[in-house]
């Protein structure tokens, strides 16, 4: 493919493997936005989390917005910015709940497909299901195995294992 000069029809240059065509409007509209280092922001389904929040508790929205902050990269993940996974009593102290309401609320959510309960080597891990919040662009397939009973409520409530 060829680039052509617009004012004399003389082939100016040739496309190669990998270039591709950028619109003058996507040039003035980047022009006029910034790029944000986004690590240090976590996404919602908007759509998702409204209908979620039609049938959870106060204490159960209270805490699923204060994990929300501590989700990891890629794997969602409850955890520090250092990568240590936050367990059990860092959840009570952060949640400000007693131990008992803490539980209970994470069995509920648990319950609900929203929070996901594992264990590895270290100890007992909390992931947060993708469909309401996540880091970065990817996230790994296991947690489709994870959530595979969630009910999508924007999608007519179909299990995300039969998607």
């Amino acid at each position: 493919m060829h680039i052509i000069d617009e004012n004399t029809g003389e082939i100016v240059n040739e496309f190669n493997q990998g270039d591709r065509i950028v619109r003058k409007s996507s040039v003035e509209y980047l022009s006029d936005t910034q790029v944000w280092k986004i690590e240090h922001f976590y996404k919602g389904n908007i759509g998702e989390v409204r209908k979620q929040l039609e049938s959870l508790s106060v204490y159960e929205k209270a805490f699923l917005f204060t994990i929300a902050t501590y989700i990891g990269y890629e794997d969602c993940c409850v955890k520090y910015d250092n990568g240590h996974c936050i367990g059990f009593d860092d959840l009570v102290k952060l949640s400000k709940m007693s131990r008992a309401k803490t539980q209970e609320t994470i069995n509920l959510l648990i319950k609900k497909d929203i929070l996901y309960k594992g264990r590895n080597s270290k100890g007992l891990q909390y992931f947060v299901n993708p469909w309401l919040f996540c880091k970065g662009t990817r996230i790994q397939n296991v947690l489709k195995t994870m959530f595979k009973n969630y009910r999508i409520k924007v999608m007519g409530n179909k299990k995300w294992g039969d998607l």
